[in-house]
């Protein structure tokens, strides 16, 4: 029972240590520089962002370097910072064996859906003289920052690297995060086509005309009688119906007569 314990134990204590293999304010507490750029993180809440990570580098910016970010809206703030926060691990020692001329890095920021035209990434490239520049993604942006030292390293978890100078990348600061991407919103497919309503027309060609009946359906011609016969029981119902529709011919006729008179 007491091995089992024992077990148990190490596992909880095991499982406590990889949910939360670093923390990010803690290692930036250790060094005095970065106070400042320490606060800001606290402030957008990027903290708790950074340790949710499993690999993760920081590019830490000391206090004479933070100030030109300061004063920032939060989500302003936000954006950058998240541009600060690369989406792999990379130490100085990686850093230094970049053998392409320029390597794009994504960042964090690229993560929140409202990034375009390269925004959430980043361009680092070794000069001729051996340093390492980082510059914003976005086209024809200049390298603006030097990477200057390692401040801390959890291999293959979380890199800390100082650089000499914020990165702002070229309208940043004029994002509408309210605004959905494309990607994010596809456009709804277009509406169905409602069949045409006949025009009036083609429902008077529908509907058959009583004259059209009645030539339809032709009426048979009454057998001639002798003299001196009689006509059958339906003949003579029929003949009956023929002396009625001809006297309401004739009345109608006598009508006209008295109108056209009047």
């Amino acid at each position: 029972m007491d091995q089992r314990a024992s077990a148990i134990t190490l596992l909880v204590l095991l499982c406590a240590t990889f949910s939360n293999a670093f923390d990010i304010s803690k290692i930036l507490s250790n060094g005095s520089d970065f106070g400042s750029f320490n606060e800001l993180l606290k402030q957008t809440g990027m903290i708790q962002k950074i340790n949710n990570q499993q690999t993760i580098t920081v590019l830490a910016l000391d206090g004479g370097a933070v100030g030109s970010i300061q004063g920032k809206s939060k989500d302003e703030l936000e954006r950058i910072l998240s541009n600060h926060i690369i989406l792999d691990y990379y130490d100085m020692d990686k850093l230094k064996k970049l053998t392409n001329k320029s390597t794009t890095l994504t960042t964090m920021f690229q993560k929140s859906g409202v990034a375009q035209n390269g925004l959430g990434f980043l361009n680092v490239s070794k000069t001729s003289s051996g340093d390492i520049m980082l510059g914003s993604g976005v086209k024809d942006a200049p390298l603006v920052a030097r990477v200057m030292k390692q401040v801390a390293a959890q291999p293959y978890n979380i890199s800390v690297v100082q650089i000499s100078q914020a990165i702002v990348a070229p309208g940043i600061d004029s994002i509408d995060a309210s605004a959905p991407t494309q990607s994010q919103n596809p456009s709804p497919p277009p509406p169905k086509k409602k069949a045409a309503a006949p025009t009036p027309k083609e429902e008077e060609a529908e509907v058959p005309s009583p004259t059209e009946e009645s030539d339809a359906t032709p009426e048979a011609d009454s057998p001639a009688l002798t003299p001196g016969e009689e006509p059958a029981a339906d003949e003579t119902s029929g003949a009956s119906s023929c002396a009625l529709m001809g006297s309401g011919a004739a009345v109608a006729a006598l009508m006209g007569l008295m109108f056209v008179g009047f």
